[in-house]
């Protein structure tokens, strides 16, 4: 058959379809289409309503701000599965958690820039200190107002800097944590950097900055000058007390300036 149009070609085609499925069998009674008829058709099922989607599966721990990070995203669950954990399906448009069998939220999925939070009211306590847990933003301001006055505006800015305080209680305890992994002094001159520069602080800058200061302290009593407190740990330009090598002409066999 030769067809010159589409049509014509959609027009030949059903006609041949049924040809085929009531041309009988050869081997025994009946065709394609009686055999559909009698025994296939009471067996099918009907088609699922949603189309078929891969996804992927990952397992999370519920954090005490009751949301679970998957990618560098964080996606709220119900406030009572703080501590859980729970497996999370991620699909081309949408994160599920399950904790079971059952789905207990549903978000859709972020994309784009890391550390972004999708929060559910309805998984919000209505008073996170009634819940008799330490993560509270009263917990969180107190430690850092110990440990120093810099510390204590850096903490309190970083919990008014989200829209939901509970998204602030990971990282101000990472914080925080610096001072027991290096030392609260060192802590306190690096929050007073960053309270300097007016910034919201983050875990990872002022980990830099603890690394700086502590650097630069180390200099400094190599040079044989106390440390002085109000350093700020700013880099050093060790170029002008180093050493100098000749080029590489100083050191070609047979050079007028051979060793």
């Amino acid at each position: 058959m030769t067809f010159y149009t589409l049509e014509e070609s959609d027009g030949f085609c059903p006609e041949r379809v049924r040809w085929l499925n009531a041309r009988p069998f050869s081997a025994k009674e009946g065709s394609r289409g009686s055999v559909y008829e009698a025994e296939e058709l009471r067996s099918m099922q009907p088609l699922p309503s949603e189309r078929y989607e891969m996804c992927e599966w990952r397992s999370c721990k519920v954090a005490p701000d009751y949301h679970v990070t998957v990618d560098y995203m964080h996606y709220s669950v119900p406030f009572e599965l703080i501590g859980s954990q729970v497996d999370v399906r991620l699909g081309d448009g949408t994160a599920t958690v399950m904790p079971g069998s059952d789905a207990v939220a549903e978000h859709a999925r972020l994309r784009g820039r890391k550390g972004q939070y999708s929060t559910i009211v309805e998984h919000m306590p209505s008073a996170h200190a009634a819940m008799d847990s330490p993560w509270s933003p009263e917990r969180f301001s107190s430690w850092a107002h110990r440990i120093g006055a810099a510390t204590g505006e850096a903490v309190d800015r970083l919990l008014a800097s989200r829209p939901v305080v509970e998204q602030a209680f990971v990282p101000a305890r990472n914080i925080l944590g610096l001072s027991k992994a290096y030392s609260p002094q060192l802590l306190e001159r690096a929050c007073a950097r960053s309270n300097a520069l007016g910034a919201v602080p983050s875990y990872t800058a002022l980990k830099n900055a603890v690394l700086a200061i502590r650097a630069a302290d180390a200099d400094t009593r190599a040079s044989g000058r106390a440390p002085s407190s109000e350093q700020g740990g700013d880099l050093v330009d060790r170029a002008k007390s180093a050493g100098r090598l000749r080029g590489a002409d100083a050191y070609r066999r047979g050079g007028d300036g051979a060793c």
